[in-house]
């Protein structure tokens, strides 16, 4: 009788937070052959063929049910970065306003009492009971009013008049727009906090099947060493070889781009994009974490971006659309087919930008790649590639 292999950990909860999350949740038990199964087929060449082909097909599909997790994961992720970008920009503008405000205010208490004074020099001088009355005004509106049109108001008192009402109404101004992008600063950190929240779910949904299915791989990875007469550590870096091969044959070709959107950008400047890649190669093995800027833990654009501010240059926010517009405006963007090692190579779907990775030549590309794999040199995949990659440095 058929045994199924049965996971140890959390499946029914990352199950349930796929669907949560829009993403289809894979079986709860899978049919995997057990150690009956594989010592069984060994007793005959087409029954050991056929176990082969089986297990193959399965590792296969776990490896492409964990791309297409750790896809739904890049996406949360990136939907994250924006919106913390976005409360960062909106705390940073309510705090400017704020302190801008405040310096308004103290300049208008300023020009206040310096029309105060005024207002008692003139009272000194013979400005009778008018000023006497205006000084001892709690309402400084109606000080500044009544200054403006006394008849004893000279020059200069009445540019200290109309500077203390420019202040006022400076002040007045500056406080309430504080008050709006206050307003405004909560409701975009409500946004981070969603969707902060929603990549957690994903990355953790994400990282904990990954941990399951590298239980089944490695069981599997072990039959089929008893199978072929090798050993797992050589069957697991065979089967790498088989999903790449089919990566390749099932992805669209590379995108030609055609010209630029821009003039082409000369080539990079060597020693800043090996110093980039030096940095990131020894990222390798840190894991994934969303959000993640280091020192040991990455995602995708944390890593393209604390490569390159290794050697002082400036790529763009921790945000993989933001990396690749700042490329496109400062005219830096190459055709795909055209790119150099020390290049960032984009990808995205209908739904937006979701993963940079740094080219490293010769077909391979070093990347943070998704939850539940960490940092790693890998073939260039081109599913979801953008036709221009982006070139840092001059």
């Amino acid at each position: 009788m058929r045994a199924r292999y049965r996971y140890f950990g959390a499946p029914i909860a990352a199950a349930s937070l796929l669907l949560t999350l829009g993403v289809a949740a894979p079986a709860s038990a899978d049919d995997y052959p057990s150690w009956d199964d594989v010592l069984a087929a060994r007793e005959n060449e087409a029954q050991t063929q056929a176990a082969i082909d089986e297990i193959e097909g399965l590792l296969v599909g776990l490896e492409n049910e964990a791309a297409e997790l750790g896809r739904t994961a890049q996406i949360k992720a990136e939907e994250y970065n924006a919106a913390r970008v976005a409360l960062d920009t909106a705390t940073a503008r309510a705090d400017r306003l704020d302190a801008q405000a405040d310096a308004a205010s103290e300049r208008a208490e300023q020009s206040s009492q310096r029309a105060g004074q005024l207002i008692a020099q003139l009272a000194r001088t013979g400005g009778g009971s008018l000023t006497l009355e205006l000084f001892l005004s709690p309402n400084a509106d109606d000080l500044l009013g009544a200054l403006g049109t006394a008849s004893k108001v000279t020059e200069q008192a009445r540019e200290i008049y109309e500077q203390a009402t420019l202040d006022r109404n400076l002040a007045q101004s500056l406080t309430a727009q504080a008050r709006v992008a206050e307003v405004e600063r909560q409701e975009v950190a409500a946004d981070a906090q969603k969707a902060l929240d929603a990549a957690k779910a994903a990355s953790d949904a994400a990282a904990a099947r990954v941990a399951e299915q590298q239980a089944a791989s490695d069981q599997m990875y072990a039959q089929l060493a008893t199978l072929r007469g090798t050993t797992a550590d050589v069957e697991a870096r065979y089967m790498e070889g088989v999903t790449q091969e089919q990566e390749e044959q099932n992805a669209p070709p590379p995108p030609s781009g055609g010209p630029a959107p821009n003039p082409p950008p000369p080539a990079p400047n060597a020693s800043a994009a090996a110093g980039a890649i030096a940095f990131a190669y020894a990222q390798l093995g840190d894991p994934y974490v969303f959000a993640g800027s280091g020192p040991d833990a990455w995602d995708c654009s944390g890593l393209t971006q604390a490569a390159y501010a290794s050697v002082g240059v400036y790529i763009g926010a921790h945000l993989v659309s933001s990396q690749y517009y700042t490329m496109a405006n400062q005219g830096r963007l190459v055709p795909i087919g055209q790119m150099v090692a020390g290049d960032l190579i984009f990808y995205a779907d209908g739904g937006g930008f979701y993963h940079v990775t740094l080219y490293v030549g010769g077909g391979m590309m070093i990347e943070a790649p998704r939850p539940g794999v960490p940092v790693r040199v890998t073939p260039v995949r081109y599913s979801d590639i953008m036709p221009y990659a982006g070139r840092p440095t001059p």
